[in-house]
């Protein structure tokens, strides 16, 4: 892919180059993905069983269907991001 970069990324890539910390624009640039893949791994993406209650959550809505949002549904709701961010694959 080759993409042109704005003229300020390209300054930037020139000074660390001629600055010595890296020895071509290229290994900037492929030192720059590396840190973005290790930056973006650990970002958890939702469970399947879960999109799937937000997609019959929304129907609902549509169809209205409506929950009242009280302090106990927040806490359920508390409840199960914490269950998931824990590992615990339970769902209420």
């Amino acid at each position: 892919m080759d993409k042109e970069l704005s003229p300020q990324t390209e300054q930037y890539l020139a000074s660390v180059v001629a600055g010595g910390l890296f020895p071509s624009k290229e290994a900037a640039l492929e030192a720059a993905v590396a840190a973005l893949r290790e930056k973006t791994a650990d970002i958890p993406f939702v469970p399947d069983v879960h999109m799937e209650q937000v997609e019959k959550a929304i129907e609902s809505a549509n169809a209205g269907q409506l929950t009242p949002m009280t302090p106990e549904y927040w806490e359920r709701l508390r409840q199960v991001v914490r269950d998931t961010a824990a590992g615990n694959s339970a769902t209420s």
